[in-house]
């Protein structure tokens, strides 16, 4: 956690890779066993990449992440919104974080991202921490 929180702070980014491995851990882990997120025959005929995809809520987790080390722990966290903007293809790696763009009241308001190496964003939000 940064000692005073102030505009323009950036969070310390968290990379991942989304891989075949990671999604079966995902969807065990959460019950989303949608075959979207696993089985490539199925993905291959309804995905709008083609393929399989990570969960979306798998990419939240990662910026959540980011932001609850930031804030100091789980408990500093106030809220987290995020929009899931594009899919996030299996074998792509992934990188989220966020800046301060407000401080007030007690509460820093943060911007989210995730980006795929590319550049493509595959998530924005807002997240709310306690200072």
């Amino acid at each position: 956690m940064t000692s005073t929180i102030e505009v323009g702070a950036e969070l310390e980014p968290v990379t991942q890779t989304a891989t075949l491995t990671t999604s079966v851990m995902y969807a065990g882990a959460s019950g989303d066993l949608n075959p979207l997120h696993y089985d490539e025959g199925f993905a291959s005929q309804v995905s709008p990449t083609g393929g399989i995809i990570a969960h979306g809520m798998f990419s939240m987790g990662l910026v959540s992440r980011a932001l609850t080390a930031f804030a100091g722990g789980p408990e500093r966290v106030v809220e987290v919104a995020v929009r899931f903007t594009r899919p996030w293809p299996l074998g792509t790696t992934s990188t989220f974080g966020g800046k301060v763009t407000d401080v007030s009241d007690g509460v820093a308001t943060v911007s989210l991202w995730g980006d795929t190496e590319d550049g493509t964003r595959i998530l924005r939000g807002t997240g709310r921490i306690r200072v």
